[in-house]
């Protein structure tokens, strides 16, 4: 059996998530199916984020195992060759050694994208637009942001039924805020070395809400930090502002 690593980039918008799913298409399924009409054969595919419905990718990091032995750049260059235009292979790297791309991970850094102005058509599946965007103050948004930094249990910002045994608390190394005013975008980039499901996209999207209602303090957010509970009524973020940027792993 011979174990590939490889960097995938995606646009999640057409896809139903990265993890197989019974009749839906998602990034694996793709990715398995057009291997097998490559090379004729199998292979296991693993990522290390399981991104959800929607979600984009720069940097997913991919275990692929199989029964094909061949050269990294060949087999790189044939799967790209036929794999949809919205899915690229970056790198591929044939390993000795196991690897799981899930462990000995240091950290993730995500991209959250916010249009200040209505996008261009071509640039409109990677953010989000929403109407009320003038009246968002980008100081007290930034304010919001910078409570999640440390370690919170993050029970009010994620769905629990998928939270199973996981443990919600969480470290957040770092939320920054940076204006690209010649596209009209706003990113948010946050780094930590792990995520619950839906956790980025309500932890922006509840510091877009205490930042465009003049009745909502951050007070509010940091009681909400202070004090899980699931039972939520605020902003959730939508996919197609989410990105899965970069993954770096420990020596």
């Amino acid at each position: 059996m011979q174990i590939y690593k490889l960097i995938v980039s995606y646009d999640g918008s057409d896809f139903h998530g990265w993890q197989m799913q019974a009749d839906k298409k998602t990034v694996t399924s793709c990715m398995q199916k057009t291997f097998f009409q490559v090379f004729k054969t199998k292979a296991s595919l693993v990522g290390a984020s399981r991104t959800d419905s929607g979600v984009h990718a720069l940097g997913q990091v991919v275990r692929v195992k199989t029964e094909l032995d061949l050269d990294a750049k060949i087999m790189l260059n044939a799967w790209n060759n036929s794999l949809p235009k919205s899915i690229l292979i970056r790198s591929a790297e044939k390993l000795e050694k196991k690897f799981h791309p899930c462990a000995n991970v240091f950290q993730k850094t995500y991209y959250y994208h916010i249009f200040l102005k209505k996008p261009l058509p071509f640039l409109s599946r990677y953010g989000w637009y929403i109407k009320y965007v003038d009246n968002i103050d980008l100081e007290k948004f930034e304010l919001c942001l910078k409570l999640y930094e440390g370690e919170h249990d993050f029970t009010s910002f994620c769905k629990l039924d998928k939270l199973e045994n996981k443990s919600p608390l969480r470290k957040i190394d770092s939320m920054n805020l940076k204006i690209f005013s010649r596209f009209g975008i706003l990113r948010v980039e946050i780094k930590g070395k792990s995520f619950l499901r839906f956790q980025i996209r309500r932890m922006v999207g509840y510091a877009l809400d205490m930042a465009r209602k003049e009745d909502l303090s951050i007070d509010y957010l940091k009681r909400l930090l202070d004090n899980p509970s699931a039972q939520q009524q605020l902003l959730k973020a939508d996919a197609s502002g989410l990105c899965l940027a970069k993954i770096s792993y420990l020596e």
